[in-house]
């Protein structure tokens, strides 16, 4: 690790020389955060232009919008400028905002503040000119995403969108939260029941409001739901919100549960972990603790009660309804509605002497469906009648707790009636028969042939074998003698090759500093750019290829190794240069 950190000061050699070959320096920027529009006039047919520039040399939060009356905010998108001047290397954020007027006259967006290094900045009002269109609206121009920090189109396994772009998506079908007053990134968490019943469906809400920008995918931090049975739903909602002059994408997770104790539980606080850029911090949100009161089934409950607890119906069908003693008959059974469908317990399958009765494992078939989880419980009862007649299956009863009715319930089949005909011949095989002989044996006689039946064999009254039993012979041994010679040498073979590649790493990472030295000293017309040469040594130096890395991916890579921050924060800066 040491090796592999001291030798990644050669980027800083790289890094100077690159100042040498990079674009010439741009103007400097007058204050740490300024803002501007691409025009001061316009119609309320027109789209505006807002831009934030903030000075990156220090930690930067992100704006603070200010109530924008007037002015609806389309979208919002942000990025990053390197350029070196005389003071080094200088790094801009650089956020803008679509806004459409609402309303003609003299409008102003009002001061936009800003954190830079602990410190506070505002940016001076801006006034613009609107004027009445004639309501042929112009389409906002969509702005591309900064390379090295795409938009995401997905969250894996979460959520989706990645921006604040919110398309054609529906409107939030809520009032938005109370404490969501103008922020970037925002969480809640709620249930759909307060105090439910042990055993009751209850619906947990996970909701990420999102106003700006993502520089990499979030994680998504759920809750141990303790006490609780719990299944994700695999699907997830997502809506447009307008809060505070701000349009979010609300993306929504849901949780069924279901309780399995009773009293006072609470569930804790879900996180999302908002990864930073190559400025900012890791941002991570929390919700806040959802507590619920789970209340015990009624007392007494029916007889028959096993603690299915939802909304269920019943169906029983036998095929076939006419059969012979001996055969068999098949009971279908089917528990279909809302609740733990997987836990539900079995039915109490009535008993007699009439049948034999064989069970297999019941088939289970969930959805989701409005939010809650469905579906449907199958088993198949083999029945075997053991006497003929008309044989009557008694019906079968399921009961279950209503928690919306707050009662029990009970569900019942009617009663089946099987024809059942008497057992036919035997489809045993018969042997041949013997001719009539004396008292019916077969005759007399030392290998006498009988019609259909063959003379039997004498037996000897000993067995014996010319060779000694395996274990006591040599070869036995010396066969499980291979497959250890062959263990032995695939461990050897392996070794060996282990060996080889690592001594041809340790040769090219050696010679890494080498080559990028040279190349950097042939640099010119036609040569390889710069950025090249700092991937092709960063390559060489980690034994990987890092030609398709995101610049986070690449930067995580690098501080994975042990490699200082300062010098990542270096390296990104030379590359971004060589993008330009």
């Amino acid at each position: 690790m040491k090796r592999l950190a001291k030798g990644f000061w050669v980027i800083s050699l790289v890094v100077l020389l690159l100042g040498g070959l990079v674009l010439p320096a741009a103007a400097q920027s007058g204050g740490v955060v300024t803002a501007e529009v691409d025009r001061t006039s316009l119609s309320t047919d027109e789209v505006l232009l807002l831009t934030v520039t903030v000075d990156l040399a220090t930690d930067a939060g992100q704006p603070s919008l200010p109530a924008l009356d007037g002015f609806d905010l389309l979208s919002s998108s942000n990025s990053a400028q390197f350029h070196l001047g005389n003071g080094g290397m200088q790094a801009q954020a650089i956020y803008q905002y679509q806004l459409r007027p609402t309303r003609p006259g003299t409008l102003t967006i009002g001061p936009i503040e800003v954190e830079v290094g602990g410190q506070r900045y505002q940016t001076d009002p801006i006034t613009v000119q609107v004027s009445q269109g004639t309501g042929n609206l112009v389409q906002p121009v969509p702005q591309p995403a900064l390379p090295g920090f795409p938009s995401l189109p997905s969250f894996p396994n979460l959520l989706g969108g990645g921006g604040a772009a919110t398309g054609n998506l529906p409107v939030f079908p809520a009032a938005p939260p109370a404490g969501l007053q103008g922020q970037d990134f925002y969480v809640t968490a709620e249930i759909d029941q307060a105090t439910p019943y042990q055993g009751q469906q209850v619906v947990y809400t996970f909701r990420f409001f999102q106003a700006s920008e993502l520089f990499d995918q979030p994680e998504y931090q759920a809750p141990d739901f303790t006490g609780l049975w719990h299944e994700q739903q695999p699907e997830q909602a997502e809506y447009v919100l307008e809060v505070a002059g701000r349009s979010y994408r609300v993306t929504e997770l849901q949780t069924v549960l279901f309780p399995t104790v009773v009293g006072e539980l609470t569930i804790d606080p879900a996180g999302l972990l908002i990864p930073g850029g190559f400025f900012s911090n890791d941002q991570e949100l929390h919700t806040q603790p959802v507590p619920l009161t789970v209340r015990p089934l009624p007392d007494p409950a029916p007889a028959g009660f096993q603690g299915a607890v939802g909304q269920f119906s019943l169906e029983a069908a036998v095929d076939p309804l006419q059969t012979v003693v001996n055969d068999t008959v098949t009971w279908h059974v089917a528990i279909s509605g809302r609740g733990n469908i997987g836990n539900l317990p079995d039915p109490a399958w009535p008993e007699g002497p009439e049948w034999r009765a064989f069970d297999s494992p019941a088939s289970v078939e969930t959805t989701f469906a409005d939010g809650l989880l469905q579906g449907t419980r199958r088993y198949e009862r083999v029945l075997v009648p053991t006497q003929a007649g008309s044989l009557t299956l008694p019906p079968l009863t399921y009961v279950y707790f209503d928690p919306l009715l707050g009662s029990y319930q009970t569900l019942q089949s009617g009663p089946t009636v099987v024809a059942v005909a008497p057992d036919g011949q035997s489809t045993a095989p018969r042997l041949p028969t013997l001719p009539a002989g004396s008292g019916g044996q077969p005759p007399a006689g030392d290998g006498a042939e009988v019609a259909g039946l063959q003379p039997l064999k004498p037996v000897q009254d000993t067995w014996q074998s010319s060779r000694a039993p395996l274990p006591f012979q040599a070869g036995y041994w010396l066969l499980w003698t291979i497959p250890l010679a062959l263990l032995v040498g695939q461990w050897g073979w392996q070794w060996q090759q282990k060996r080889r590649a690592g001594r041809a790493e340790q040769r090219q990472q050696a010679q890494a500093a080498a080559v990028a030295r040279q190349a950097l000293r042939q640099s010119g017309p036609g040569s390889a750019p710069a950025g090249q040469i700092l991937l092709d040594y960063l390559a060489m130096r980690l034994s990987r290829p890092v030609v398709g890395l995101t610049r986070y991916a690449l930067a995580g890579l690098l501080r994975d190794k042990g490699v200082p921050d300062e010098l990542v924060h270096q390296t990104m800066d030379c590359l971004a240069q060589s993008d330009a």
